[in-house]
């Protein structure tokens, strides 16, 4: 079970990226952990750097996508992202700002995807 959803969140990562990519932003990283946790994918847009939380699911038969980013869940992505900025001075010096979105992607059965919703500045 676990393999599965590791592959599933893989799969969630490179349609967001690709997504993205498709929209001029420029990748930056992907997964990028330290002990705070873990960002699924760090892009560029123009002068912003932006840190992406991506959530898939397989049809809506168990909830939306958009469902399992919460509060904490923010929280705990910012907590990173903020980190990232100090560990990584040379990069943060390049953007004159700095924001959370995400990427919730719901795919069918045969992993088609049914729709991608790109959330900006995302913050409770």
């Amino acid at each position: 079970m676990k393999q599965l959803n590791y592959l599933k969140g893989k799969n969630g990562e490179l349609i967001a990226k690709n997504y993205l990519l498709e929209k001029d932003y420029k990748f930056v990283e992907q997964n990028y952990k330290n002990y705070l946790g873990e960002i699924d994918l760090i892009m560029s847009f123009r002068d912003i750097l932006v840190f992406v939380e991506v959530k898939l699911k397989v049809g809506n038969r168990f909830g939306l996508p958009e469902e399992m980013i919460n509060r904490n869940k923010i929280s705990r992505v910012k907590r990173v992202a903020e980190s990232y900025l100090v560990l990584n001075p040379i990069i943060s010096q390049n953007y004159k700002k700095y924001r959370l979105d995400a990427i919730c992607v719901v795919v069918n059965e045969l992993n088609c995807i049914k729709r991608i919703n790109h959330y900006k500045n995302i913050e409770f």
